[in-house]
């Protein structure tokens, strides 16, 4: 991300590549482009995303962990999609950057340098930050003076809480950070529900963003990420914020987005944990003991209840990003996974530029359903689906299913023409049945993609259900079973103003009880006698048979 050099000259306050290549610290490895290191460094910018472009700016540092990579032409689009960057720097967490990606780089004239595995990205961008700090700080000009004291506050150790507090006592104005729905990651002072609720619906509806609602300003963090849902906002008193100090607020939104990248980069290990864990699962040579191991380093435990959620939400990235949003105020310490088990679909990006899932903040959601328990998460289907494993750390499975349907619900007001479909598996105490309940999981969402409204959700219970059987069939299907057992009472009854339909439904629900039957309808014995011949009558069907029954009831629940 470009945060300090922003509106800068060419060349100014700017490092060079030969300064992080003579690092000893950094161990930086030159693959390509070793006669290109006089380039200079701009920002820093970090994505795992097959289409970059969105997210990175000319003259930046960019750093991949290359979950996107799928072969040669992946590299050659990822290339060519990064623009004049000034480098692009691969991490060896998750692999060795292939022999495709080297040539595609030396061809199109870009550095390509290598990080060791002991060397993290969150230590390269404060690199990069201290030194275009330093640079910025030996220039005397006051615009730069609020982003050196911003910057610095990251950079020195400081936290989100310690960024917002700053701007709030420097413009003297209450400020908060802000999921898109209405969760309060930092703030400088509380916020009431009704406030979060309505700069959430603001964030999500405003055709144009900044937004305005009751006196208080709404800025996106970033505007490069794929969906508004995966967003976070600024919300501020913008009536006091004016000229330079609306600056200021560019400058915050901007390092919030930096900090959450980095923060999103601190969780690589416990991701390709994660993935090893679900790819391991879906081999079926999963051995118990192993299995325990790994869980327990995702700090996933099962003695109390676990359950699997499965979510879309338009593209993998989006998906991940609101599951891990849902869950947050539940398992505050969620881990989300760069890429999913071959056979559940091609490899997800790790959507780590800004805006990204997969960060963890300090602030309350308002939510009635708590918990301390960890959950982990991932992309796992060609469909941009989520994964996540979930204790129930003390909540039910139906208090856990409520809360993350009334999550979606606040971000269906931005959901366009995307859906989300939840779904929810049943609930075990041991972790020898955990693929199982991925894979119902994977198939209750599945299902509730079938519904029709924004946001639908089907949960193991439902799962074992008829009537989410019958929600999997097409519906040309559906009408014509309908309407070959039924559609010569509807008729009948349409013509005659009769009550066959609803006498033969009633029949079915009282197990065939003449007399409940009967009475529940207000009629007489042989009154229903009769209408139950007549129903035979004209369906060609004896409803003595068990299995003319099951089919009339299928019928009957195809509406």
């Amino acid at each position: 991300m470009d945060v300090l050099g922003r509106g800068l000259a060419p060349g100014e306050l700017a490092m060079r590549l030969k300064d992080l290549v003579q690092d000893d610290h950094l161990a930086l490895k030159v693959l390509t482009g070793h006669d290109l290191l006089d380039r200079r460094v701009r920002g820093v910018a970090t994505t795992d995303l097959p289409d970059p472009s969105r997210f990175v700016k000319p003259g930046e540092l960019v750093l991949t962990e290359l979950t996107w990579h799928t072969g040669a032409d992946s590299a050659k689009e990822f290339v060519d999609r990064l623009g004049d960057v000034a480098a692009l720097v691969c991490g060896t967490a998750l692999k060795v950057p292939p022999t495709d990606l080297i040539d595609v780089c030396a061809h199109a004239g870009l550095p390509l340098l290598t990080l060791p595995v002991d060397v993290p990205f969150s230590r390269l961008t404060e690199h990069v930050l201290r030194a275009l700090i330093t640079e910025l700080g030996s220039n005397p000009r006051r615009p730069y003076g609020g982003r050196r004291r911003l910057a610095s506050t990251l950079v020195d150790g400081g936290s989100l809480t310690k960024l917002v507090d700053t701007v709030a006592g420097e413009l003297d104005v209450p400020c908060w950070v802000m999921s898109a729905t209405g969760r309060v990651i930092v703030g400088s002072q509380p916020l009431n529900e009704d406030s979060r609720a309505r700069l959430a619906h603001t964030f999500l509806t405003a055709r144009f963003l900044p937004g305005m609602v009751d006196g208080l300003s709404v800025f996106p963090i970033s505007k490069g990420v794929p969906h508004r849902i995966a967003n976070w906002f600024l919300a501020y008193r913008g009536e006091d914020v004016q000229g330079d100090s609306e600056d200021v607020i560019v400058e915050l939104a901007a390092l919030v987005a930096l900090e959450r990248s980095r923060m999103e980069a601190a969780h690589r290990i416990e991701r390709r944990v994660l993935d090893q864990l679900l790819q391991l699962l879906e081999s079926g040579d999963a051995d118990l003991p192993g299995l325990v191991s790994r869980l327990h380093t995702l700090h996933v435990e099962t003695e109390h209840g676990l359950l699997v959620v499965a979510l879309t939400a338009g593209g993998p990235e989006v998906s991940v990003a609101v599951l891990d949003e849902l869950l947050r105020p539940l398992a505050p310490g969620i881990v989300t996974a760069s890429h999913a088990p071959v056979s559940w679909g091609s490899a997800g990006t790790g959507g780590s530029g800004p805006g990204s899932p997969g960060t963890r903040g300090p602030g309350a959601s308002g939510s009635g359903v708590t918990g301390s328990g960890a959950a982990a998460s991932g992309y796992a289907g060609s469909a941009g689906e989520a994964v996540a494993l979930v204790p129930l750390a003390g909540n039910s499975a139906a208090e856990l299913a409520e809360h993350l349907v009334r999550g979606a619900r606040i971000l269906e007001a931005g959901l366009g023409e995307e859906r989300i479909s939840l779904g929810v598996s049943s609930v075990t105490t041991g972790p020898a049945g955990l693929n199982g309940l991925i894979e119902e999981a994977r198939h209750a969402r599945s299902l509730a993609s079938l519904g029709t409204g924004k946001v639908s959700v089907v949960t193991g219970d439902d799962v074992s259900s008829h009537r989410t059987l019958l929600a999997a069939i097409p519906d040309p299907l559906r009408r014509s079973f309908r309407s070959r057992l039924l559609g010569r009472l509807e008729a009948y009854d349409a013509t005659n103003q009769t009550e066959l339909l609803e006498t033969l439904e009633t029949f079915l629900e009282e197990s065939g009880s003449w007399a409940a039957t009967a009475d529940r309808l207000h009629v007489h014995v042989n009154t229903l006698r009769y209408r139950l011949k007549r129903i035979e009558e004209l369906t060609g069907r004896s409803l003595n048979s068990w299995d003319e029954r099951v089919d009339f009831l299928l019928a009957l629940r195809m509406r």
